[in-house]
C-alpha cells in the first residue's frame, strides 16, 4: 500500500474529473493528467465503486501518518465517523451494538 504525504498531488492530478465517478474512471484521469506514480498506484488501491465528489476519493487514500501535513479536520472527522460507525454503505440500524451497561448489568427485562 502507497502512503501518501497529503492530497494536493491527487487534487492536482483530478482537476479535470467528472463526478460521479468509478473507481476506474479516477485512475483513468489521474493517469491521463500524468500524476506522480505513487499517486496513481495510491488511486489504484481505492476500495470498487463511485465516488460522488472529490473529497469522497481523499478521505479514501491513505495518508502517511509521519508526514508533516495531515487530513484536514474535516477529513479526520469523516474519517473517524466511518471508523466508529463500521463500513460505508451500511446501514445503522443493521450494525451491531452492544446494549447499554445498565441493560447489562440488571438484564433485558429491568424496565419492562
Amino acid at each position: 500500500m502507497v502512503l501518501l504525504h497529503d492530497t494536493d498531488e491527487v487534487r492536482r492530478a483530478l482537476f479535470d474529473l467528472d463526478y460521479p465517478a468509478a473507481k476506474e474512471a479516477v485512475v483513468a484521469c489521474a493517469e491521463r493528467n500524468r500524476a506522480a506514480p505513487e499517486v496513481v498506484k495510491a488511486l489504484r488501491a481505492l476500495p470498487l465503486g463511485e465516488y460522488a465528489n472529490e473529497a469522497e476519493v481523499l478521505r479514501s487514500i491513505p495518508l502517511d501518518p509521519a508526514a508533516p501535513r495531515q487530513r484536514t479536520p474535516a477529513e479526520r472527522n469523516e474519517q473517524a465517523r466511518k471508523t466508529r460507525h463500521g463500513h460505508p454503505g451500511v446501514a445503522e440500524h443493521m450494525h451491531e451494538v452492544s446494549p447499554p451497561p445498565i441493560e447489562e448489568e440488571l438484564g433485558e427485562t429491568w424496565g419492562r
